[in-house]
Formats: structure tokens, C-alpha cells, sequence
């Protein structure tokens, strides 16, 4: 009797090694295995209303919109992991500094602070997942930085409401009048499969920069495979260093309301899923109208040969010892009143008077005169003899050319951090 009951005990315990045994095999087989939350995840929600500390011993979860709010600072260690949840529309995730708020995030090229998308497999102290490449835009939302300087916004004049924010949401205001203003510092962040729309034309950049004022540090930071743009400022005066942006799918660098920064030793990639190099837009009211954007010392890339730098309304700043590789054309805009014929003030006049300088850049691309402007009658007007400096309104830039005096190639900065470098597509 005793035998019997040993050999059954014995029975049973291959049974459970087996099953187990069966199931381990039965996992390790599957080829797409969607990622699964670690036990250390935090998820993130709402607001951040007091001092607050994130360990990259976790992974950060953000579900919708988690605002820093005036007053308070949170810090983020380097090699901390966030992802954000997809969400639809207005439930987009997003990382939003309020104005008055400050983020620290402070990581290194050993330890690189990362913000993605919960579909990244990317784990604890990696620096890459594996699982997601350049085509994988409109995961999450961004990252948005609102501050106190000062900003021309064609509604609110001095203030403006961010886009990829709902109107009545308050934490979306930004501007003032402190050019000097300090939301924090960002140093070796990258940003990654971002750019989810809350509505028709109204998306979440990457790195969305409203008001942000030059006390603010913005230096080694990436923005790759965003749906929008991959960084846009508001006006504010923030200098912008070591900036990457790539595969983005609208433009890399936009530049609204009057911006008086800069962008300097900087680097844009991508192929023809993008849209422009640059666009530029100057003062759209009357109070802050004065400031001149910097854009130098900066290395643009179009694989497809397809790269436009476009020049809008009122553009005023400086485009200077860059390199461009595949520009096709400078687009400078000359706006025209209901009678086609009168020049309003607008990016034409500001080159003609030396306010938009173009100025030994390493290239041929022309530049070319266009406009879009319509009549009383809402037919669209002609460019007027006076405007035709050539044929085809098309001239070359004085102090440009394929052998100016730069050699700019900023590689070497986003090298072994980067997920551009990491992934071989530079």
C-alpha cells in the first residue's frame, strides 16, 4: 500500500514538470510576441502638482495628457524610459509643461533620456527597442515646453493657445514678455513614433516649444518618425544646439509668431516621407514684431533629393553657413492685396531689405519668388513685372554655392545614443 502511494505521488510530480515544460516551449515559439508592461511600470495621469522625481529604475506610462504645472519642477534621471499611450484625438498622451512649470532632464550619451510609444518593446537600459523603424509615426502624442517669453500670435497678440491642445484647456497657454524665461533643461532626449492628431490639421509635434524663453537649455536633442513636425516653436528665444530631427513626415524645423532664437549645430535627415527642411513664418500681430530667428551652423539631408526651404509670411532671421544636401529651392513668398498688384510686407520685402538674410550656405538651389494670394473675386493673383527679377521669377542667392567656405557635418554629436545612429539611418 505505502509502494502505491509513493509511485502516485511520483506520477503526479511529472505531470506538473511536464505541463510546465510543455508550456515554457509552447511560449518561446511565438515570433511576434506583443510587449508585455514590466512589474516596474508606473502609469501617469493628469497633473503634476508638486516636486516630483522619475528613477530610471521604471518605466513611465503616460495616459493622456500629464501637465507640469506653474510652479513645479519634475526631474527625470538619465536613462528613464517613457512611453506614452496611443489614444485617439483629444486622449492623445502627451508630456505638457505648463508656463511656469520646469522639466530636468538631464541624460548623457551613456544614458540617454527616452520618450516612445507603449508599443516600443524597449526595455530597462536599453537604448533601442527592436521591434518599430522610421515608419512608425502617430504612436503617442509629444512633448510640449510652454513658457513666458514673448511670442506675435495672430489671435492673442502676446499669448497664444498651443496646437494639439483643446481650446478650453488652460495649461495650453504660453507667451509673456520674460525672454529670458527658464522652463528647465533637456539634454540628450530622444523623442520617438509621436505626431497623433486631436483633429483635421491640428497634430502634436514632437517637440512642441511655445514661449520658450533663452534661460531654458535645449542642447543634444532627437526627433524621429513624427507624424508633424519634428520641432516647432511659437516666437520665444530659446537656443536650440545639437538638435536632430528625422523621418519626420511634415517639416524639421518650424518657426512661428516671431521666434528670435536659434538653431545651431544642428542635423536633419530624412527621405521623401518629409515635407521641408524649414518653414519660416515672422510677427502675425503688432506688440512683438522686431525679433530675428538664427539658423546656422546646421547640416540638412534629403535622401530623394527633394529638401525645400520655405520662406511665409513676414519671415525675418538669418539662414547662414549651413550645408543642404538635395534642396531643390529656397520658396521666398510675396504676398499681394485684393487688387494684385499692391506688395503687402511679407518674406519678399524682408530679403529685398536685408531683414531675411540667405548668406554662404552650401548650395545651388534657387530662390524662388511665389504667391498665393487672391483677388476680390477670389481668382488668384499674378506676380507683377516689378517682382519678375528673372524668368520664371527664379534667382540665384548672392553668397551661396556648391563650394562656399562651411563644412558642417554634425554626425559625430548623435552618434551610439541616437535611435537614428543606433539603427544605421543616417
Amino acid at each position: 500500500m505505502k509502494k502505491f502511494i509513493l509511485n502516485l505521488a511520483s506520477i503526479t510530480m511529472m505531470f506538473v514538470l511536464f505541463s510546465a515544460l510543455v508550456t515554457s516551449i509552447s511560449c518561446s515559439g511565438d515570433d511576434n510576441p506583443e510587449p508585455t508592461p514590466q512589474t516596474n511600470d508606473q502609469e501617469i495621469t493628469g497633473e503634476i502638482t508638486s516636486n516630483t522625481t522619475w528613477t530610471s529604475d521604471k518605466i513611465y506610462l503616460l495616459n493622456g495628457k500629464v501637465i507640469i504645472k506653474d510652479g513645479v519642477t519634475l526631474t527625470i534621471e538619465p536613462g528613464t524610459i517613457i512611453k506614452g499611450k496611443q489614444g485617439d484625438g483629444l486622449n492623445a498622451s502627451a508630456l505638457i509643461v505648463a508656463r511656469g512649470g520646469k522639466l530636468m532632464a538631464e541624460g548623457t550619451a551613456l544614458k540617454p533620456i527616452i520618450f516612445t510609444t507603449e508599443l516600443d518593446n524597449i526595455e530597462i537600459g536599453q537604448k533601442s527597442g527592436t521591434n518599430l523603424d522610421e515608419t512608425d509615426v502617430q504612436k503617442w502624442g509629444g512633448l510640449i515646453v510652454l513658457g513666458k517669453a514673448k511670442v506675435s500670435d495672430k489671435v492673442g497678440d502676446t499669448e497664444g493657445h498651443i496646437e494639439g491642445i483643446p481650446a478650453d484647456a488652460a495649461y495650453g497657454t504660453y507667451g509673456g514678455n520674460d525672454d529670458q524665461d527658464n522652463s528647465g533643461s533637456l539634454k540628450y532626449i530622444s523623442i520617438r513614433h509621436g505626431g497623433v492628431s486631436i483633429g483635421d490639421g491640428n497634430e502634436i509635434n514632437g517637440l512642441t516649444l511655445g514661449g520658450v524663453g533663452a534661460g531654458t537649455t535645449i542642447d543634444h536633442v532627437e526627433v524621429v518618425a513624427n507624424l508633424d513636425d519634428g520641432i516647432e516653436c511659437f516666437g520665444g528665444s530659446v537656443i536650440i544646439n545639437h538638435a536632430l530631427v528625422a523621418y519626420q513626415q511634415d517639416d524639421a524645423f518650424d518657426v512661428d509668431q516671431n521666434f528670435s532664437g536659434k538653431f545651431i549645430n544642428s542635423m536633419v535627415v530624412y527621405n521623401n516621407t518629409g515635407d521641408e527642411f524649414l518653414e519660416i513664418d515672422g510677427p502675425e500681430n503688432n506688440t512683438h514684431k522686431t525679433g530675428l530667428f538664427t539658423i546656422e551652423n546646421c547640416n540638412f539631408i534629403s535622401k530623394t533629393n527633394d529638401g525645400t526651404v520655405d520662406l511665409k509670411s513676414k519671415a525675418q532671421g538669418t539662414i547662414k553657413n549651413n550645408v543642404f544636401v538635395g534642396l531643390t529651392k529656397f520658396k521666398l513668398s510675396a504676398k499681394l492685396d485684393t487688387d494684385c498688384t499692391t506688395l503687402l510686407t511679407d518674406a519678399y520685402n524682408h530679403y529685398i531689405d536685408g531683414t531675411l538674410k540667405i548668406e554662404n550656405n552650401k548650395t545651388n538651389a534657387p530662390l524662388e519668388v511665389y504667391t498665393k494670394s487672391k483677388d476680390a473675386n477670389d481668382n488668384t493673383c499674378n506676380l507683377p513685372a516689378d517682382l519678375q527679377t528673372n524668368a520664371d521669377f527664379i534667382f540665384n542667392v548672392a553668397g551661396n554655392s556648391d563650394s562656399a567656405s562651411v563644412n558642417v557635418d554634425n554626425t559625430s554629436e548623435f552618434n551610439d545614443w541616437t535611435w537614428t545612429s543606433i539603427n544605421n539611418k543616417f
